[in-house]
This record gives structure tokens, sequence and C-alpha cells, in this order.
């Protein structure tokens, strides 16, 4: 790959319509709800887990919602196709737990 195919491969998909706003978006707050302000609200178990090697949010700030379960090696997890061997087995364990039967989980989850 060349410098040139390069840069194009990473300038191409900000030409697209609507490009401009989603990067904004993802790089600007918008003034919604924090995830912590809207975790009282929920009835159900919630899994809160952490990327150990995530330099955007570090693991000392997931501290701070109590106990929850480590992602050895991944960062960060809102990149979790990014290693789904080691996100999926956290959320199966969630939903094995908190579930009347863990049985009802298909093999392939």
């Amino acid at each position: 790959m060349t410098v040139l195919s390069i840069t194009e491969a990473i300038i191409q998909p900000g030409l697209e319509p609507g490009a401009v706003d989603v990067f904004l978006e993802f790089i600007c707050y918008y003034g919604g709800p924090l995830p912590e302000d809207l975790l009282p609200q929920f009835k159900c178990p919630v899994l809160v887990a952490w990327g150990e090697k995530d330099p955007w949010d570090t693991i000392k700030l997931g501290r701070a919602y109590g106990n929850f379960d480590a992602a050895p090696q991944v960062s960060p997890l809102s990149n979790e196709d990014e290693k789904p061997e080691m996100v999926n087995p956290l959320i199966k364990s969630v939903v094995a737990r908190h579930s009347k039967s863990s049985t009802a989980l298909a093999p392939g989850i």
C-alpha cells in the first residue's frame, strides 16, 4: 500500500454525506444524559466492563461504578469487535447469572 492510497483510505470516509456531523457528534459532548446518571433508572442488572488497557477512560474511572469485570488486554471496549473472544464471555456470564435458565443461551452466542 502506498502513502497516497493510505491517505485516500483515511480521507475517503470523511467525504461521505453526513460525515462531518458524525465526526462532530463523536468529538463533542452533545449535552445528553451521562451513563452514570442513567444507571439508577435501571431495574435489571447492568454489566459495566472496562478494558484494562483503555487509553481514553482508565480502569480507575471504571472502578467508580463499583464491582465490574475487566477484559484483559482489551482497549477500549467501545470497540467490542476488536476482541470478541474476550468481551463475549463477560456478556455470557452476566446473562447466565441473571437469567432463569442459563441453558437458554445458544452455543454460538
